[in-house]
């Protein structure tokens, strides 16, 4: 590893999710880091991992999507920028040729898959390096001010897309805000950020109301806050 400075190794994957229920989007996003550390006899153990954002589909491989996939790598340790920009042209390219060979097929039971694109990340780093780096990290974090909540429009609130999910759907599956189940009865109407995320109504509008994010990915809501 040049300069002492983590290696990284990226390729693209995916993974298929029969489904019935009407969703905004087919297509979701993940970019799967694992960290590996070199111990006392020179070999690698895996540490920990991260996983980030699940991305709607109107933003996969756009300069948006492609932007925060190259600084999260770049955060991650990722020093070579040109070998990461080749490196992200192919795994897009690799992603667009899934995503179009499985928008082409369908089940034959009546069911659409739900294609899952992952970045599978793999970060080499030597021990005496990793641990130079966390210190840093530790400095930067605790000279940066508490960020504050900034809550989303009423407007962007009141718009939010209800959806009435079909029979059966949901079955063990709890809105993430509450903790209690997403389907409580037959005519239950949850309530979709713009990103597919699903939430009881009224958590999602308690939820926004004191900050914008959605509270899975980090999608951001429309604020009123003065941009300078």
């Amino acid at each position: 590893m040049a300069s002492g400075g983590p290696r990284f190794l990226m390729t693209a994957d995916y993974s298929l999710t029969p489904t019935k229920a009407p969703r905004i989007s087919q297509i979701e996003f993940l970019l799967h880091i694992r960290t590996f550390l070199e111990d006392d006899n020179g070999r690698f153990r895996e540490d920990h991992s991260q996983d980030f954002s699940v991305w709607p589909e109107f933003v996969f491989g756009s300069r948006r999507h492609r932007n925060n996939v190259a600084r999260r790598l770049l955060e991650a340790g990722w020093l070579d920028q040109r070998g990461l920009e080749r490196i992200l042209d192919q795994v897009f390219s690799e992603s667009n040729s899934i995503i179009e060979k499985e928008k082409k097929s369908r089940n034959s039971k009546g069911f659409d898959n739900v294609i899952r694109i992952i970045f599978q990340v793999k970060k080499y780093v030597r021990r005496e390096r990793y641990d130079e780096l966390a210190a840093a990290r530790a400095m930067e974090l605790s000279m940066r001010e508490a960020p504050k909540l900034v809550p989303a429009t009423k407007e962007s609130i009141k718009a939010l897309k209800k959806v009435k999910l079909v029979e059966g759907y949901g079955d063990g599956i709890e809105c993430m805000i509450c903790m209690e189940k997403l389907v409580r009865s037959k005519t239950e109407v949850v309530t979709s950020m713009p990103c597919s995320h699903l939430f009881h109504g009224d958590c999602i509008e308690r939820w926004l109301s004191t900050g914008h994010l959605c509270p899975l990915c980090r999608f951001p809501m429309p604020t009123d806050a003065v941009k300078h």
